[in-house]
C-alpha cells in the first residue's frame, strides 16, 4: 500500500505500513534525490518505474549493484527518446539512510540532431513528382533539427496521413529507420512509403432514413462519384450531417478494401431524431429575475422536412411570443428560414410593444458563417410619462459570423467575431434613412496552467441625423449581467422622461482573469467599461469592476459575480444559470 505523495518522495514508514494493512511490507522504498537539468527532471521522475523493486525482501550489495544498474539503463534510455545518446549518468543507491536514499546526476551532452532525410515513395504516387515534392516540403523534422523520438514518430504519421487524405487510402509505411552517429551527434533518417493505388469514390449509399426523404442528404453531400479519393470530403459529410438538426448520429466511411474497379463505395448511416419536441427551460439571472420557456419543435413539418418551432418566453421584465420556419438546406448549402415575433417589454421605464418580421438566408462554411436577412419592424413605445409614439422599419442586413473555439459551451482557447451591416430607407416602409454597423468580439486564451483570460469587445453605430423614427430594437443601450456589470440591465443610454432608451452609438471593452483552483470552480476579477449615447460627443464609458465565482455545472456556466459601479455607487450582485429539459 502506498500513502499520498510518495511519488514525490517516497517516503514509508514500516510502522505505519504495519498498522494499515496484514501481509508483506515493502523495504525498499527510496528517497529520490535529482541532479538532472530542470526540463530532464520530469522525464525521469515519473518514468523511473520504481514499483518494480518496493517488495525487495532485503537491499544488501548486490541487490543495490543490481538496481544501480539498471536504473542507469533506464535513465539512459529515457535519455534517448529526448535525442541524448552520450550522456554521463551516475546512479547510486545510499542504504545508511532510512530509507535507502536513491542518487541519480545526468550530464545530458549535446542532443543528436538531423543530419539527412532518405524519403522514398513507391506505388502510384511515385509517378507523381509534385507529390514527392509536397511531401519533403512539408517533412516535419528536417536536417539541423534535434533528433526526438516522438517527434519522430510524428513526422512518419504526418507524411503516411498526406497520402492517406488524398487519393491513397491505401498508402502504408513500408520501411522506416534512424541510423545514429553518436561520435558526431548526427542522425540520418530513410523512409519509405508506398502510396498503394489511387482511388476514385464510387456510389454513395444510405441506410438509416425513415421519414426524410434521400434528397435531403444529398443536398449535404460534395462527394460526387467518380471525384478524387479525399478523406476531407468525406469528413464535411459526416459533420453537416452531424450538425444537422435532422439526425441524431450519423457515420461515413469508404473503405478501400471494397473498392470496385477502382471506386470506393461511400457508406453512409444515420439516425434520425424524434419529429417532434416539447422542451421546457428555467432561468435565473439578476438582470430579469427568474424566467420560463416552453418550446416546441417539429422537424418534418407538413412532411417536407420544414422545421417549424414555436417559443413561449417570459421575465419579469420581457414576455415574447416567436416562430420560425426553417427549410431544408440547399444543394448549394443554404439555409432560409421565415420568422414572426410578439413582444411586450418594461425596461428602464421604457415599456415597448413589438411586431417582427423576418427572412434570411444563412449559409455556413467551416468556421464562418454569412447571414442575408431582411427585417419588418413595427413598435409602439412609451418612455416614462411621455405620450406613446409608434415607428416601423424594413431593414437590411448582412452579418458575417467567424467561430473558432476549442469548447462551444465552456471556451478557454479561441476567438468569436461578429459584424452586421445594414440599413433601410423611405422608400422601403422606413419612416427615414439610415444605416447601421454592430459588431461584437470575444478572445479566450490559457494562462498559465490554472488561469483563462476573456476580452470582449461591443461597437455599434447608426448613420441618421437623430433617433427620431426608428424603432427601439435597432438602437443601442447597455448594462447588466454580460455586458457592463455594476449596472442595472439596459440601465446605460439615453435619458428621456425619467426612462432610458437607446441611442445612435455603442461602445463595450471588458476583461476577465479566471483562476480555476479546482476543475470546475473557478475566482474571477474583471474591468468592464461602456456606455451607449445619442450622440458620439456624449459617449462616455462608465466602468464597472468586481470579483466573482464561477463553476461548470453540468448543465452549463454558473457565474456570480459581485461588482461596483463606479457611476451609480454601490455594490451590485450578478448571477446567471439556465436550466433546460
Amino acid at each position: 500500500m502506498r500513502l499520498a505523495g510518495l511519488s514525490l518522495r517516497r517516503r514509508v514508514a514500516v510502522a505505519a505500513l504495519c498498522a494499515l494493512c496484514a501481509g508483506p511490507v515493502p523495504a525498499a522504498v527510496f528517497d529520490l534525490a535529482l541532479d538532472v537539468p530542470p526540463d530532464l527532471d520530469p522525464l525521469i521522475r515519473k518514468n523511473l518505474d520504481l514499483d518494480r523493486w518496493e517488495d525487495l525482501p532485503e537491499l544488501g550489495p548486490p541487490q543495490r549493484q543490481r538496481l544501480e544498474r539498471e536504473l542507469g539503463q533506464r535513465v539512459r534510455t529515457l535519455l534517448e527518446t529526448e535525442g541524448y545518446y552520450a550522456p554521463e549518468v551516475r546512479v547510486r543507491i545510499d542504504a545508511t539512510f532510512t530509507p535507502p536514499r536513491l542518487e541519480i546526476g545526468v550530464i545530458p551532452h549535446e542532443p543528436v540532431r538531423v543530419s539527412s532525410l532518405d524519403l522514398r515513395l513507391t506505388g502510384e504516387a511515385a509517378r507523381d513528382p509534385d507529390k514527392a515534392a509536397a511531401l519533403r516540403a512539408n517533412w516535419r523534422l528536417p536536417p539541423g533539427a534535434r533528433f526526438r523520438h516522438a517527434e519522430w514518430e510524428a513526422a512518419k504519421r504526418a507524411a503516411l496521413a498526406e497520402l492517406l487524405a488524398e487519393r491513397y487510402p491505401a498508402a502504408r509505411i513500408v520501411e522506416s529507420q534512424a541510423t545514429v552517429d553518436i561520435p558526431a551527434r548526427s542522425v540520418a533518417l530513410a523512409l519509405t512509403l508506398d502510396s498503394g493505388p489511387a482511388y476514385a469514390f464510387g456510389e454513395v449509399e444510405i441506410t438509416g432514413l425513415e421519414r426524410y426523404p434521400r434528397a435531403l442528404v444529398d443536398r449535404l453531400n460534395p462527394i460526387e462519384p467518380g471525384a478524387p479519393y479525399r478523406q476531407r470530403d468525406l469528413l464535411t459529410l459526416q459533420a453537416r450531417l452531424r450538425d444537422s438538426p435532422y439526425f441524431s448520429s450519423a457515420s461515413v466511411r469508404a473503405d478501400p478494401s471494397e473498392v470496385q474497379d477502382g471506386r470506393i463505395p461511400v457508406r453512409v448511416e444515420v439516425q434520425e431524431r424524434r419529429a417532434k419536441r416539447l422542451g421546457l427551460g428555467l432561468g435565473l439571472t439578476t438582470d430579469v429575475g427568474p424566467r420560463g420557456s416552453v418550446e416546441y419543435r417539429d422537424f418534418d413539418f407538413r412532411d417536407r422536412a420544414w422545421r417549424l418551432s414555436g417559443n413561449l418566453v417570459a421575465d419579469a421584465r420581457r414576455q415574447t411570443l416567436s416562430g420560425r420556419l426553417n427549410l431544408p438546406p440547399s444543394a448549394e448549402g443554404h439555409e432560409d428560414q421565415l420568422s414572426a415575433r410578439l413582444e411586450r417589454s418594461d425596461i428602464a421605464n421604457e415599456i415597448t410593444q413589438t411586431l417582427g418580421l423576418g427572412a434570411q438566408r444563412a449559409q455556413r462554411r467551416g468556421q464562418q458563417e454569412r447571414i442575408w436577412a431582411v427585417d419588418y419592424l413595427r413598435q409602439s413605445q412609451r418612455a416614462g410619462v411621455a405620450t406613446r409614439q409608434s415607428f416601423e422599419a424594413l431593414s437590411l442586413s448582412h452579418t458575417w459570423l467567424w467561430r473558432a473555439v476549442d469548447d462551444p459551451v465552456f471556451p478557454s482557447r479561441g476567438h468569436l467575431y461578429s459584424l452586421q451591416l445594414g440599413g433601410g430607407a423611405r422608400a422601403l416602409l422606413s419612416e427615414r434613412d439610415f444605416l447601421r454597423t454592430h459588431a461584437r468580439a470575444a478572445w479566450y486564451r490559457p494562462l498559465g496552467a490554472a488561469g483563462s483570460l476573456l476580452l470582449r469587445g461591443e461597437l455599434g453605430a447608426i448613420a441618421a441625423g437623430d433617433r427620431t423614427g426608428l424603432p427601439g430594437d435597432l438602437l443601442f443601450r447597455t448594462g447588466g449581467d454580460q455586458s457592463v456589470r455594476g449596472y442595472g440591465y439596459l440601465s446605460l443610454g439615453v435619458p428621456q422622461d425619467g426612462a432610458i432608451v437607446g441611442g445612435r452609438y455603442l461602445a463595450v471593452a471588458s476583461a476577465e482573469y479566471v483562476h480555476w483552483f479546482k476543475p470546475r470552480w473557478g475566482a474571477a476579477v474583471f474591468l468592464d467599461a461602456g456606455n451607449a449615447a445619442d450622440r458620439l460627443a456624449d459617449l462616455t464609458p462608465v466602468r464597472g469592476y468586481g470579483l466573482g465565482l464561477r463553476w461548470r455545472s453540468p448543465v452549463g456556466p454558473l457565474n456570480l459575480d459581485l461588482a461596483h459601479g463606479e457611476a451609480v455607487g454601490g455594490l451590485r450582485l450578478h448571477f446567471t444559470v439556465n436550466l433546460g429539459f
